[in-house]
């Protein structure tokens, strides 16, 4: 097993000072849990609107062994229910992305991850891996994994390897290396630093089908993995949260990046926006 997993660091929902607790661990081991920061009653909400969309879409098992053979993934969540969107604006863990990330950052991508029994481990990967910056590097992708039903090391808990963020190179097929299985409770939330090696665990039960959700956050200055903007009728967007409708991309980072024309990118939803751009407030300090 590796590191030992009495010593992981995990956090209750409702710590004074889990933000600062989390980035310290993030930094530190890659990883970070957080216990239970939905109920129960929205963890089986949230599963029944996978199992939902997985019918009303027919969504199948993925088609190479990355994905999984026995892996059903839906993305874009937030383009198909109210109840994930709710999710991706849950306060308390936005304002620990905001600690790891600053401020500005965006939602990266929304994955269900339904793994039923018979699948095997995923290759260990890191979720930064397309970018080229020099290793080890301060986080550009955070990633929290949502567990709708409880983890176990037998029904496919993610599996990491901590302290792999501070690695100078990435994982390659076939090797072998120490991980732990980031078991936690229902509800529970594991926040990992974009370069840390992980991969879905092997679901080793006869009947328990694991139930899991990707949420992933980029620096303002990133490119997201899933294409929101363009994935997403403007009409629906429109309809949106506004700190979502930010999330996805309808902002600026820094006054400058993703500017339309020099006007704000809400104002393609309709919503009247200064850009107050940064050439204006560079101006103003000449003056």
């Amino acid at each position: 097993m590796g590191a030992s997993e009495a010593s992981r660091p995990e956090f209750a929902a409702d710590r004074g000072d889990l933000v600062d607790a989390v980035a310290r661990a993030v930094e530190e081991h890659g990883y970070a849990i957080v216990r239970e920061a939905i109920a129960p009653e929205l963890c089986q909400r949230l599963v029944e609107e996978v199992a939902r969309v997985e019918r009303d879409d027919g969504i199948e098992f993925g088609k190479n062994d990355f994905e999984g053979f026995r892996t059903r993934r839906i993305f874009n969540l937030i383009r198909r229910s109210a109840l994930f969107r709710e999710l991706v604006l849950h306060e308390g863990i936005l304002g620990v992305v905001e600690g790891l990330l600053g401020e500005d950052f965006l939602l990266s991508g929304t994955t269900s991850m339904h793994i039923s029994p018979g699948e095997t481990e995923q290759l260990l990967h890191a979720d930064d891996g397309m970018i080229t910056l020099p290793r080890p590097h301060v986080p550009t992708l955070i990633t929290t994994l949502w567990s709708l039903g409880e983890f176990r090391d037998e029904n496919g808990a993610t599996r990491l390897v901590p302290g792999s963020h501070r690695f100078e190179n990435m994982p390659r097929p076939g090797e072998d290396h120490a991980t732990i299985a980031a078991e936690m409770p229902a509800g529970s939330v594991l926040v990992l630093h974009g370069s840390t090696w992980h991969g879905g665990g092997a679901n080793r039960t006869s009947a328990v089908e694991r139930y899991g959700l990707s949420i992933q956050f980029v620096a303002g200055w990133c490119r997201q993995q899933q294409n929101l903007m363009l994935g997403t009728e403007r009409e629906t967007v429109a309809s949106y949260p506004r700190r979502l409708q930010e999330l996805i991309g309808y902002t600026l980072y820094r006054n400058v990046m993703g500017h339309v024309d020099r006007a704000h990118p809400l104002s393609l939803l309709g919503v009247e926006q200064g850009a107050n751009m940064v050439w204006d407030k560079m101006n103003r300090e000449r003056e």
